[in-house]
């Protein structure tokens, strides 16, 4: 899966993402980054709402996982079961989020569990950077299972 792929699963799958103008700017194994317009996600104050910055980073984790299980038939169910979002700074333009790419090893045994039990748990961390400065921080446990 590309970029213009998982903006067309997304768009067709997590409706709220096309209404959010979320885009794909990187999408690989090493490196998943959305952005979203601030226009379509502005609040009273004329920075981002929380609730766009906060689905713009789950999507980030989602679609990662959605990569990783990319070749398998059916593709597995993927939830979110916890998430945690911390607003450091107010947003004030565009934003873009970026999955922090976890270890090999802790991949290797999410999908180890996946292949043996056919469900597993991972924590994925995300943020939102603009000029070295972090402005949100993201933490979230996603579980995928067969269907």
């Amino acid at each position: 899966m590309n970029k213009t792929e998982i903006e067309k699963y997304l768009y067709k799958h997590i409706p709220i993402t096309k209404a959010l103008g979320v885009k794909a700017t990187a999408f690989s194994k090493e490196e998943v980054k959305f952005w979203a317009p601030l226009s379509k996600n502005i609040n009273h104050r004329s920075t981002a709402f929380g609730g766009s910055i906060s689905s713009l980073l789950i999507t980030t984790g989602w679609s990662y996982l959605r990569l990783l299980f990319d070749e398998i038939e059916p593709v597995p169910k993927i939830v979110i079961g916890r998430s945690t979002t911390n607003y450091l700074k107010p947003i004030t333009g565009d934003f873009t989020s970026e999955l922090i790419i976890p270890e090999k090893e802790e991949i290797d045994r999410f999908m180890e569990m996946f292949d043996r039990f056919g469900k597993a748990r991972i924590t994925l961390k995300a943020q939102i950077k603009e000029k070295g400065n972090l402005l949100a921080e993201f933490e979230a446990d996603y579980v995928v299972f067969k269907s």
